[in-house]
């Protein structure tokens, strides 16, 4: 985990001409970038409809606010006096689906929360400056967790992942808690969840249900003490407030309490009856083979020091 109280970050022209060339992916052509005092130039062509032509652009921004993870700029474009009204809304049109953001009523609205979704990153912005040697992008609160998104990227379309259960479970000595687990888990997949994360969402939905698991696990007399020691301690460490990985991040805050989840079973499952781990899984499918599946790609995303993190919470006394 990377923690800074202010980080400053400095962009040259070769850096915003290629971040804006990754966003615009071809879309359009010959885009350069120039910086002044206060202003960014952005110059481009377009290809326009009907009239089969590249449209020159010149785009001047500059920084009216920042704040949060938004950045607003004014927007002009300088170059387009003696083109016709409809060539000129078309081209102004595709140079901006071309770049990062949203254009209305002469502002520029930037997220950067948006524009770093595939990083698991979050910040506060304290200030954008522009001068003729870069943009500098001042950072407040920074904190970056290193978790490996490319073994996300790298998942298998068909690999298996849980359905999570339709219906509410009932365990009275904790409802209060995995009701909220339940409502948190879906609202942060519904509304907050960024690009990074999509592949884990099927999991994460499913956290609730190995809450349940092993709560029905620590409390079922055909499980030996040992196994139920490893359950209750998984139990008391959702229960508490105190994670290993900090919320901020959205979904971040899940990932361990998946991770510790997964490998209490794996560990649980070597000391029980397949039939009762299975008889106790609220989900559907097979939770062994769900199991083995979730830890192969906890442990290719998770770093080593979290892995041997979790694994301590497992050797505590419940």
């Amino acid at each position: 985990m990377l923690r800074a109280t202010g980080v400053t970050l400095t962009l040259t022209v070769t850096d915003v001409e290629e971040a804006l060339a990754g966003f615009a992916a071809g879309a359009v052509q010959d885009l350069r970038v120039g910086l002044e005092s206060g202003a960014i130039l952005v110059r481009l062509r377009v290809p326009v409809e009907p009239v089969r032509m590249l449209v020159p652009v010149e785009l001047r921004f500059t920084v009216m606010a920042a704040a949060g993870n938004l950045v607003k700029l004014g927007v002009a474009w300088t170059n387009m006096g003696l083109l016709p009204a409809f060539v000129k809304e078309k081209a102004l049109q595709k140079a901006f689906e071309a770049l990062p953001g949203e254009y209305q009523d002469g502002v520029w609205r930037l997220d950067l929360g948006e524009v770093l979704e595939h990083v698991p990153v979050s910040f506060r912005l304290k200030g954008v400056h522009v001068d003729r040697d870069g943009i500098v992008v001042e950072l407040a609160d920074v904190m970056a967790f290193p978790i490996d998104t490319s073994a996300l990227g790298a998942l298998s379309p068909g690999a298996l992942v849980p359905v999570p259960s339709a219906g509410e479970q009932t365990i009275p000595e904790h409802q209060g808690f995995y009701d909220k687990l339940r409502e948190r888990v879906r609202r942060y997949a519904a509304e907050k969840a960024p690009q990074w994360a999509q592949p884990l969402i099927p999991w994460l939905m499913a956290v609730p249900d190995f809450f349940v698991l092993l709560v029905r696990l620590a409390r079922d007399p055909r499980v030996p003490p040992a196994a139920k020691v490893i359950a209750g301690a998984t139990v008391a460490y959702f229960v508490s407030p105190i994670d290993l990985i900090p919320d901020p991040i959205p979904l971040i805050g899940e990932v361990d309490d998946l991770g510790l989840a997964l490998l209490a079973v794996e560990q649980i499952a070597r000391l029980v009856p397949q039939d009762v781990v299975q008889e106790a899984w609220p989900g559907e499918g097979d939770v062994l083979q769900l199991v083995r599946e979730g830890t192969n790609l906890i442990t290719r995303v998770l770093p080593n020091r979290v892995l041997t993190a979790l694994k301590k919470v497992l050797e505590q006394p419940a």
